[in-house]
């Protein structure tokens, strides 16, 4: 079987116990793996109505055929579950060096069910798996788990090609904003997946591994390969853009476009910020000494290593990336980034999503600057622009101290707390990614209507609207938005189960990533193939939200980007469209007016209601 292993680890953590199965060809066939074929078997294994945390929901870890092939970008570990925030089924991503090494450890997917008495590790060094208590990591941040966990390992040359994915002390305690970290910093997009795994006392999984994978055709294969190396070498974005400053080099673009959000989106982070020339790309490179590191095979090293010594916090992590600058920054009215850039390598040691946690401050800031709250109410000192404050309730958030739990529930608890929806900028119960729907109208779109919630991981349609890599998309428009939000959702959903990256998308046409897939997997699959299957499992994350109670009510945006329009900058008077775009993007999927798959879709996709 190319690529994959065709094996899969079973972890029944209250019985102590573990298996081994082949994997279905047939799941494969149809799904390709990753995300797809994690999706199926969740479906097919968790009742919707099943409770995030309670034992009888499942956690899936699987890497997708190409990972640990030597195909670009090849790393890409998704992790499917019922997130303990959104409700939705949930699929996260990890980056880094844990996929390919799940692979060369003989497996492509691990399912982990029940719960331990106790936490534990579980460990996959060299085909020898075993379940390890974890009181002494317990409580501990996730670098200090994989530090501790190294540290006791007899070999300490195994011990440096040993990799770990673990929670935080946000995901013991169950904090629904946690999220799962991997290799020391990276953050798994995906919160709520955190607490999943602490409701089952798994504080990490480790990996080491030393088989080998089958490709189909090699020599072929290291040609396409090559070939699309150098085309990515020669593309301005992916070999100087995202090479230089990761993610972060989208704040110059986002800012003149006025798409940052500014205070929990009340308005775009463009004439109430000081200069540009404190936020982009030369301040970044001033305020933070980077190391360029990339995930496994991957030529476009975007991650960006740096350190932090401040009497708040000092350590080791990651530059500010895009996102954090837009939801931990910009979005709580904090422009210095060197607060920035702690409040990111907390979220990273604690397990915190740093989108939701952004966006749960946010709201909370929102709602004492109406007086809808106050510091008595909240225990907290939380104003807008005040980093000191930012970080003071990440910190607390994450372990539950004090009164701080209660923003720890997410905005969207938060601000119901509190008899109001409106300061809550979220769809699907999940916080906005840092674009503002109504100055880029394809995400708007694509955030009310995507399964997990509103995040741009699953619809990179800004490589259109803010970068016309492939073709000029007008970002204030909505012609043709239906179409680019669906493809680019089904392209998603395509790469993340072989377990490819979408940055290479801005560089190369998938049409050029085709010939990679067939060489290594031995198949003659066209694009359009590979999109059916896209479209498919898309539609399978649909039918669950369905049968866990999500209908078309819940595919929209908040009311402040249906009707008030931006106050400022290159959008102002703009608002979201939604309503315009939405029934032609349920046409073109095959859904009734009520946005549910019509019978002779899914009969189409092979699939069933």
């Amino acid at each position: 079987m190319y690529g994959c292993t065709g094996r899969c680890l079973r972890v029944n953590l209250s019985a102590g116990k573990h298996s081994i199965e082949d994997i279905n060809p047939e799941l494969l066939r149809k799904f390709l793996g990753g995300r797809g074929l994690g999706v199926k078997v969740y479906s097919d294994e968790v009742d919707p109505k099943t409770d995030p945390l309670g034992p009888e929901n499942k956690l899936i870890f699987v890497s997708g055929p190409l990972v640990g092939t030597g195909a670009i970008t090849g790393a890409s570990c998704n992790v499917v579950t019922k997130s303990a925030l959104s409700g939705t089924i949930a699929c996260a991503k990890t980056r880094g060096h844990f996929g390919a090494e799940l692979k060369f450890a003989g497996f492509d997917m691990i399912i982990v069910e029940g719960k331990a008495e106790s936490p534990v590790i579980l460990s996959i060094l060299d085909d020898k798996i075993s379940l390890q208590p974890a009181l002494e990591s317990w409580g501990r941040t996730t670098s200090e788990t994989e530090a501790v966990f190294k540290k006791n390992l007899a070999d300490k040359w195994a011990a440096r090609d040993t990799y770990l994915i673990s929670i935080g002390p946000a995901g013991e305690k169950l904090v629904p904003l946690a999220n799962i970290v991997n290799d020391s910093f990276l953050s798994v997009g995906g919160a709520g997946i955190g607490a999943v795994m602490g409701s089952k006392n798994l504080k990490a999984i480790a990996i080491k591994g030393s088989h080998s994978l089958a490709i189909a055709d090699s020599a072929r294969f290291v040609r396409v390969v090559t070939n699309l190396i150098n085309k990515l070498n020669s593309a301005p974005l992916t070999s100087h853009s995202m090479s230089a400053w990761g993610s972060a080099f989208f704040i110059d673009l986002c800012y003149q476009k006025g798409m940052l959000p500014h205070k929990n989106f009340q308005g775009a982070a463009f004439t109430e910020l000081t200069e540009l020339k404190d936020i982009g790309t030369k301040a970044l490179s001033n305020a933070f000494a980077m190391r360029s590191s990339g995930c496994f095979a991957c030529p476009i090293a975007c991650l960006k290593k740096t350190e932090v010594n401040n009497p708040f916090f000092k350590g080791k992590g990651m530059a500010p990336t895009y996102w954090a600058i837009g939801a931990l920054g910009l979005n709580c009215g904090v422009s210095d980034l060197s607060t920035i850039g702690m409040a990111n390598m907390i979220c990273a040691e604690m397990g915190l999503d740093p989108i939701a946690a952004g966006g749960t401050v946010a709201t909370a800031m929102e709602l004492v600057e109406k007086g809808i709250a106050d510091r008595d109410t909240l225990k907290l000192e939380l104003r807008f622009g005040q980093g000191e404050d930012l970080l003071h309730a990440l910190t607390l958030m994450a372990t539950k101290k004090g009164h701080a739990k209660r923003i720890g529930k997410g905005g969207q608890a938060l601000a119901g707390e509190h008899g109001t929806s409106k300061s809550f900028m979220g769809v699907k119960g999940l916080p906005m990614a840092p674009f503002d729907p109504r100055s880029i109208q394809g995400m708007g779109l694509h955030f009310a209507t995507c399964n997990f919630g509103p995040h741009h991981l699953y619809a990179y349609t800004f490589i259109e609207e803010v970068l016309g890599v492939h073709e000029k998309s007008d970002p204030l428009s909505t012609d043709g938005k239906p179409e680019l939000v669906k493809r680019y959702q089904d392209l998603a959903a395509v790469l993340d189960s072989l377990g490819l990256c979408n940055w290479p998308l801005m560089g190369v046409k998938f049409n050029n990533i085709v010939p990679m897939i067939n060489s290594c997997l031995g198949t003659d699959y066209k694009a359009d193939d590979l999109m059916k299957i896209g479209e498919r499992i898309w539609n399978l994350e649909k039918l669950f939200n369905m049968k866990v109670g999500f209908d078309h009510t819940h595919d929209t945006l908040p009311g402040r980007f249906l009707n008030e329009p931006i106050t400022d900058g290159p959008a102002k008077g703009q608002i979201s469209k939604l309503d315009e775009m939405l029934p032609g993007y349920y046409e073109l999927r095959g859904w009734n007016e009520k946005g549910e798959p019509r019978g002779d879709t899914l009969q189409a996709l092979g699939l069933k209601r």
